[in-house]
């Protein structure tokens, strides 16, 4: 029911995005860092990693010539491998599983590898407008999150016993169905007709499910989203054309620009060694920060 309701969601946002992407759009692409920590051995280690992330977006276009505006914007992100030790699981066991523990029976290293979509609509209205280069907006924020992790033991372990204590171990991949909800501020400044400043930031309430089919895991959590980008953006031309009724504006642009993305989620324990380890609850969070490139258009 909950992955039916994803798909409503997701082919709405989809036909939204393409109507929208008819009159105004950008292509960006980001670079940068990722961190996860927390949630998937029940213990707060962390692991870092390289990661590519692919946007179409809309950053703010109004509503006819009034004060209204909208945003959207869909993401796809790919990080590289993250091999996590397990040291922290390992020094841990003992006490975990009591005096029987075997020390020579040790969870071996795991590589992780996060995957997903990310797509939000704002729907705003601009407290200032000068023009369409340079405004202050308030909206509101209305997404979904679908991230998977892959997870399977390292190529690195060859010992028979660590196969045991992960119950020989089959590739895992944990899916997130996410929504959100929560305010997000645009703002622009014009330095020229040629070139602005601009900032976005967003904050949201996120809820959804969690499912490791591997483990027999399917449960509910929630927590908070967080997104913050700013950057510059260099528009070569910029000139109107009245043609009757109609005045374009037909521009090219090149964007560069910084974001930062939270993504948390409270109270998710899930080991997906299969090792059934007795770990308590802990907050999965995921963080990215990122530099890009981005090209856009717009017509009107």
């Amino acid at each position: 029911m909950c992955f039916l309701r994803f798909s409503k969601l997701v082919f709405f946002l989809s036909a939204i995005f393409y109507t929208l992407s008819l009159d105004a759009s950008e292509f960006q692409y980001a670079k940068g860092t990722l961190d996860i920590k927390g949630g998937f051995i029940g213990l707060d280690s962390s692991l870092d990693a390289d990661i590519d992330t692919y946007t179409i977006t809309e950053k703010h276009k109004n509503i006819f010539s009034s004060n209204w505006y909208y945003h959207y914007d869909i993401t796809w992100y790919d990080s590289e491998k993250m091999v996590n030790a397990q040291q922290s699981f390992n020094n841990a066991s003992g006490t975990l599983f009591g005096s029987n523990y075997n020390p020579t029976g040790l969870i071996p290293a795991i590589n992780y590898r996060l995957q997903g979509l990310d797509a939000n609509v704002v729907l705003g209205r601009d407290l200032y407008h000068k023009d369409k280069r340079t405004f202050f907006g308030l909206g509101l924020a209305v997404g979904i999150s679908l991230p998977w992790i892959d997870s399977e033991k390292d190529s690195s372990n060859n010992d028979d016993t660590s196969d045991t204590i992960m119950k020989l171990m089959k590739k895992s991949k944990t899916k997130m169905y996410t929504y959100k909800v929560g305010p997000s501020i645009n703002a622009s400044y014009a330095f020229s007709k040629y070139l602005m400043a601009y900032c976005n930031a967003t904050v949201a309430y996120q809820s959804g499910s969690i499912k490791n089919d591997y483990i027999h895991a399917d449960f509910n959590a929630e927590g908070i989203f967080q997104e913050y980008d700013a950057g510059i953006k260099l528009q070569p031309f910029a000139e109107d054309f009245k043609t009757g009724f109609i005045t374009l504006s037909p521009r090219i642009y090149a964007s560069f620009g910084w974001r930062y993305v939270s993504w948390k989620l409270e109270d998710v324990s899930l080991d997906v060694t299969g090792a059934g380890a007795p770990l308590p609850p802990s907050d999965f969070e995921s963080s990215s920060s990122m530099g890009y490139l981005g090209i856009g258009y717009d017509f009107f």
